[in-house]
């Protein structure tokens, strides 16, 4: 699927689309199996309701673009295989029994609780969800993972969620809202998560008080971003020598390049190429359960929006202000606290208003704000159930721990809503240049 796509992407006259399409299924076919029970009944129902959908209106004598429902998700899904790559650059590649060397120790106090914020945040901003298991991992070498560490590893790394171009939801957004200024959008993303850390660092300071002076943070270096600068470097200068490339497609092929290449230098070749393979084979199908769900929301996102097609009388009457988009934030958030994915309701708002021809950087800043806060809160989310794993808690946790912070999150987000469909934003980008 990455290969296919990423190629079909550098030249679509020699590779078509479907190619990629039809390998992208049949990867999520050969993963079924493997699945847990709750993403396969919530990909079942996305799939069923889309079909009903695209059914009915078939039924109807409407058009019915089969093909552009079953690949809509494949930019996004070919990001996220390009980004699972980035992992590799931090792998030793060293022989098995080869001892590790020693870890250096973990500071300690509340500068550390910040540290490891800022660090599993900016990590997860590229290298995605494996930065969360890195440093969940690292943390739990001395102890099992408490809710101090637990709430703080899911909202800092969540909050990468509203504004980084390697995290699914902001591609997810970015694809459901054509023409989505990326500038403004991240910048109010970013506005977010600054009011994210605030709130994150007030919440641990009031939930555990003087317990955060014996916190064992982990041993961060700003000399270790250096993977993260590279890409984003990368990806810039192409994107400005080559604009009529997608970004996703940039990242998809450079972001395996650069780990590749990285393992390489360290490791040698040879090992370099072990590694990889190793990856390929027995890590890469991990992203099972990402690759069903997407797909399944694709098709649900081509079902109702050919429905609000054919019949635009039957779909409500939406337009997307700074109030309706504040208010679909918040159902975003309560249907994320009561355990649906949030892809499902992300996926339905773009279908509804759509057709009203919203300002597609609002439309996008929305799903992406629902994406972060919904990761954060919602107990069947990847990042809960990681971190779940490594607590040894329950799932169902998660939503009462962060009920408050759901709260301050969504209120903050609807001032940031606010902003950017006042023009405020794009006023400020005016005239910074």
């Amino acid at each position: 699927m990455l290969v296919c796509s990423a190629a079909h992407g550098l030249a679509p006259e020699l590779v078509p689309p479907e190619v990629g399409v039809l390998a992208a299924w049949l990867a999520g076919a050969a993963a079924w199996g493997r699945l847990p029970r709750r993403v396969r009944a919530q990909a079942s129902v996305m799939l069923g309701a889309g079909l009903a959908c695209l059914a009915a209106v078939a039924a109807g004598g409407g058009e019915v673009g089969w093909g552009e429902a079953a690949g809509r998700s494949l930019p996004i899904l070919t990001l996220l295989a390009g980004v699972a790559f980035l992992r590799l650059a931090y792998r030793s590649g060293g022989a098995a029994g080869t001892p590790a060397p020693p870890a250096p120790p973990a500071p300690r106090g509340f500068g550390a609780y910040l540290r490891t914020m800022l660090g599993v945040h900016l990590f997860g901003a590229v290298i995605n969800v494996s930065s969360l298991v890195v440093f969940a991992d690292r943390l739990a070498r001395s102890a099992p993972l408490a809710r101090r560490e637990i709430a703080m590893l899911g909202r800092s790394y969540s909050m990468a969620g509203f504004y980084s171009p390697f995290i699914g939801g902001v591609a997810l957004a970015l694809s459901l809202a054509p023409g989505a200024r990326f500038s403004a959008f991240a910048l109010a993303g970013a506005a977010l998560a600054c009011i994210g850390f605030l709130v994150t660092a007030a919440l641990g300071r009031l939930e555990e008080g003087g317990a955060l002076a014996e916190f064992r943070g982990y041993p961060f270096r700003p000399e270790s971003l250096w993977l993260p600068l590279a890409l984003a470097g990368a990806v810039a200068a192409v994107h400005w020598t080559w604009p009529a490339l997608s970004v996703l497609t940039v990242i998809s092929v450079l972001a395996p390049a650069i780990a590749v290449a990285a393992l390489a230098g360290r490791t040698g070749p040879s090992r370099a190429v072990w590694t990889t393979a190793r990856f390929v084979a027995f890590e890469l199908p991990g992203m099972g359960g990402e690759v069903v769900l997407f797909l399944a929301a694709g098709v649900l996102g081509g079902g109702l929006t050919a429905l609000v097609s054919a019949y635009p009388a039957a779909a409500p009457d939406f337009a997307l202000t700074s109030a309706a988009a504040a208010a679909a934030l918040a159902g975003i958030a309560v249907l994320a606290l009561a355990g649906v994915h949030p892809l499902v309701p992300i996926t339905a708002l773009a279908a509804v208003a759509l057709p009203a021809s919203p300002d597609p950087t609002l439309l996008a800043a929305v799903c992406a704000m629902g994406w972060g806060i919904g990761s954060a809160v919602s107990p069947y989310s990847g990042v809960n159930l990681i971190l779940a794993a490594r607590g040894g808690v329950s799932s169902w946790a998660f939503p009462r721990w962060n009920v408050f912070y759901c709260i301050l999150m969504v209120l903050a987000g609807g001032l940031v809503l606010a902003v950017l469909a006042g023009g405020l934003v794009l006023a400020a980008l005016a005239a910074y240049r």
